[in-house]
């Protein structure tokens, strides 16, 4: 065994080295020289490719234009390619491109290269003996129509079939749909944690110095685009893919991760589109700093989005056929833009201490934001599918 440490201190004296260890290892520990870099750590949040625009735009002050706008028009870029690929997702589900009718699933047939639903007030253009007419349709399309909608159980219409595929959804279904919703819930949640962050930095560098009327324009309408034009959408393809392929658990757990790759552009773009120097700089300055109250606010931000979203799809798969029985994923549309409406309300009533202003204003903002959601969503369908 070896032997115990021991020192001379002082003639006649032995000071035990093995005692005053353990002495010092039980003693309660003290202000710790890294205590303020955890502090300091514990009040950051996560960072990503927009924060990094606004650090290189707005703090860093010897920022070439060149790389600074050259981020801002990058920024525009990937929100609307993510807000145009998300509408594409929602509607191009059931109204696909094709060649002819094999590219189209049930209840659907091809028409100039869209695939069209088939309509139960249309069938009497498939009896020949029908004395209404059908002036509407070349010969053409509705011999396409009649040789797709029409099967051995007679007239397949589009909102039959989308009720067949919820009603033949069995229990593990259901729970898969319901995981489904979450995992997707928490994905928008990180988004809106995002352009969340996106404001507070704005409003930091806001106390310090005036931040420019374009830059403040520019962010803003990205964090606007982001939550009233691209995440109602998200939501909105959830259910528009159990409507037109199912909900059986294959079908769910592949459609997911098809909606799931919408959300994660930024941050792919931030990790490795980003020159190395670049991001490591970003990343050691560009995250936002939260108060106390921030965090209250995205800790509600997030039990609104794990609460509100499921219940969502859910309502609108099994409300759809009951308020419009004809166009049964228009419900589902209708009701997509809730989850943002009362986030963004949310922020603005806790910003503005609750005051009865405050809530007139967020009321307001979010019905403007509901009109802009319906009207972008009306621009694109017309300008894809003109």
């Amino acid at each position: 065994m070896a032997a115990r440490s021991v020192s001379k201190v002082a003639p006649g004296e032995e000071q035990d080295v093995e005692a005053e260890g353990t002495k010092a290892e039980t003693a309660p520990l003290g202000p710790m020289p890294h205590a303020p870099t955890l502090h300091h750590l514990a009040t950051r949040e996560p960072h990503s490719f927009h924060q990094t625009t606004i650090y290189y735009g707005l703090v860093r002050p010897d920022t070439p234009p060149r790389r600074k706008y050259g981020l801002l028009a990058a920024s525009i870029g990937i929100v609307f390619l993510q807000c145009f690929v998300a509408v594409g997702l929602s509607v191009g589900v059931s109204m696909s491109t094709c060649t002819d009718n094999q590219d189209c699933s049930r209840g659907t047939y091809c028409d100039s290269g869209i695939c069209e639903w088939c309509e139960s007030e249309w069938k009497h253009c498939c009896h020949t003996n029908s004395t209404k007419s059908c002036g509407w349709a070349s010969e053409k399309v509705k011999q396409s129509m009649c040789s797709k909608c029409i099967t051995d159980e007679g007239f397949e219409a589009y909102k039959d079939v989308a009720r067949d595929r919820v009603d033949s959804m069995m229990l593990q279904d259901w729970l898969t749909l319901f995981l489904a919703s979450i995992v997707i819930s928490f994905a928008i949640f990180a988004e809106i944690r995002d352009l969340t962050l996106c404001e507070i930095a704005l409003r930091d560098i806001s106390e310090r110095r005036e931040v420019p009327r374009g830059w403040r324009f520019a962010i803003g309408g990205l964090n606007f685009a982001r939550c009233y034009f691209m995440l109602p959408n998200v939501i909105m393809s959830v259910m528009e893919l159990v409507l037109n392929d199912g909900g059986r658990v294959k079908e769910v757990c592949l459609n997911t991760v098809a909606v799931l790759f919408l959300l994660e552009v930024d941050n792919m773009a931030y990790l490795h589109g980003l020159g190395e120097r670049t991001r490591m700089e970003a990343e050691e300055n560009a995250a936002a700093r939260v108060t106390e109250d921030d965090l209250q606010t995205i800790n509600a931000v997030k039990l609104v989005c794990v609460l509100a979203i499921p219940a969502v799809v859910l309502a609108g798969l099994l409300g759809g056929r009951h308020v419009f029985s004809r166009w049964p994923g228009v419900f589902g549309s209708l009701i997509a833009p809730l989850p943002s409406m009362i986030i963004m309300s949310l922020q603005r009533v806790k910003a503005s201490r609750h005051k009865p202003k405050g809530a007139c204003a967020a009321l307001g903002w979010g019905l403007a934001g509901y009109i802009m959601y319906l009207l972008w969503y009306w621009l694109m369908t017309e300008l894809v599918y003109a």
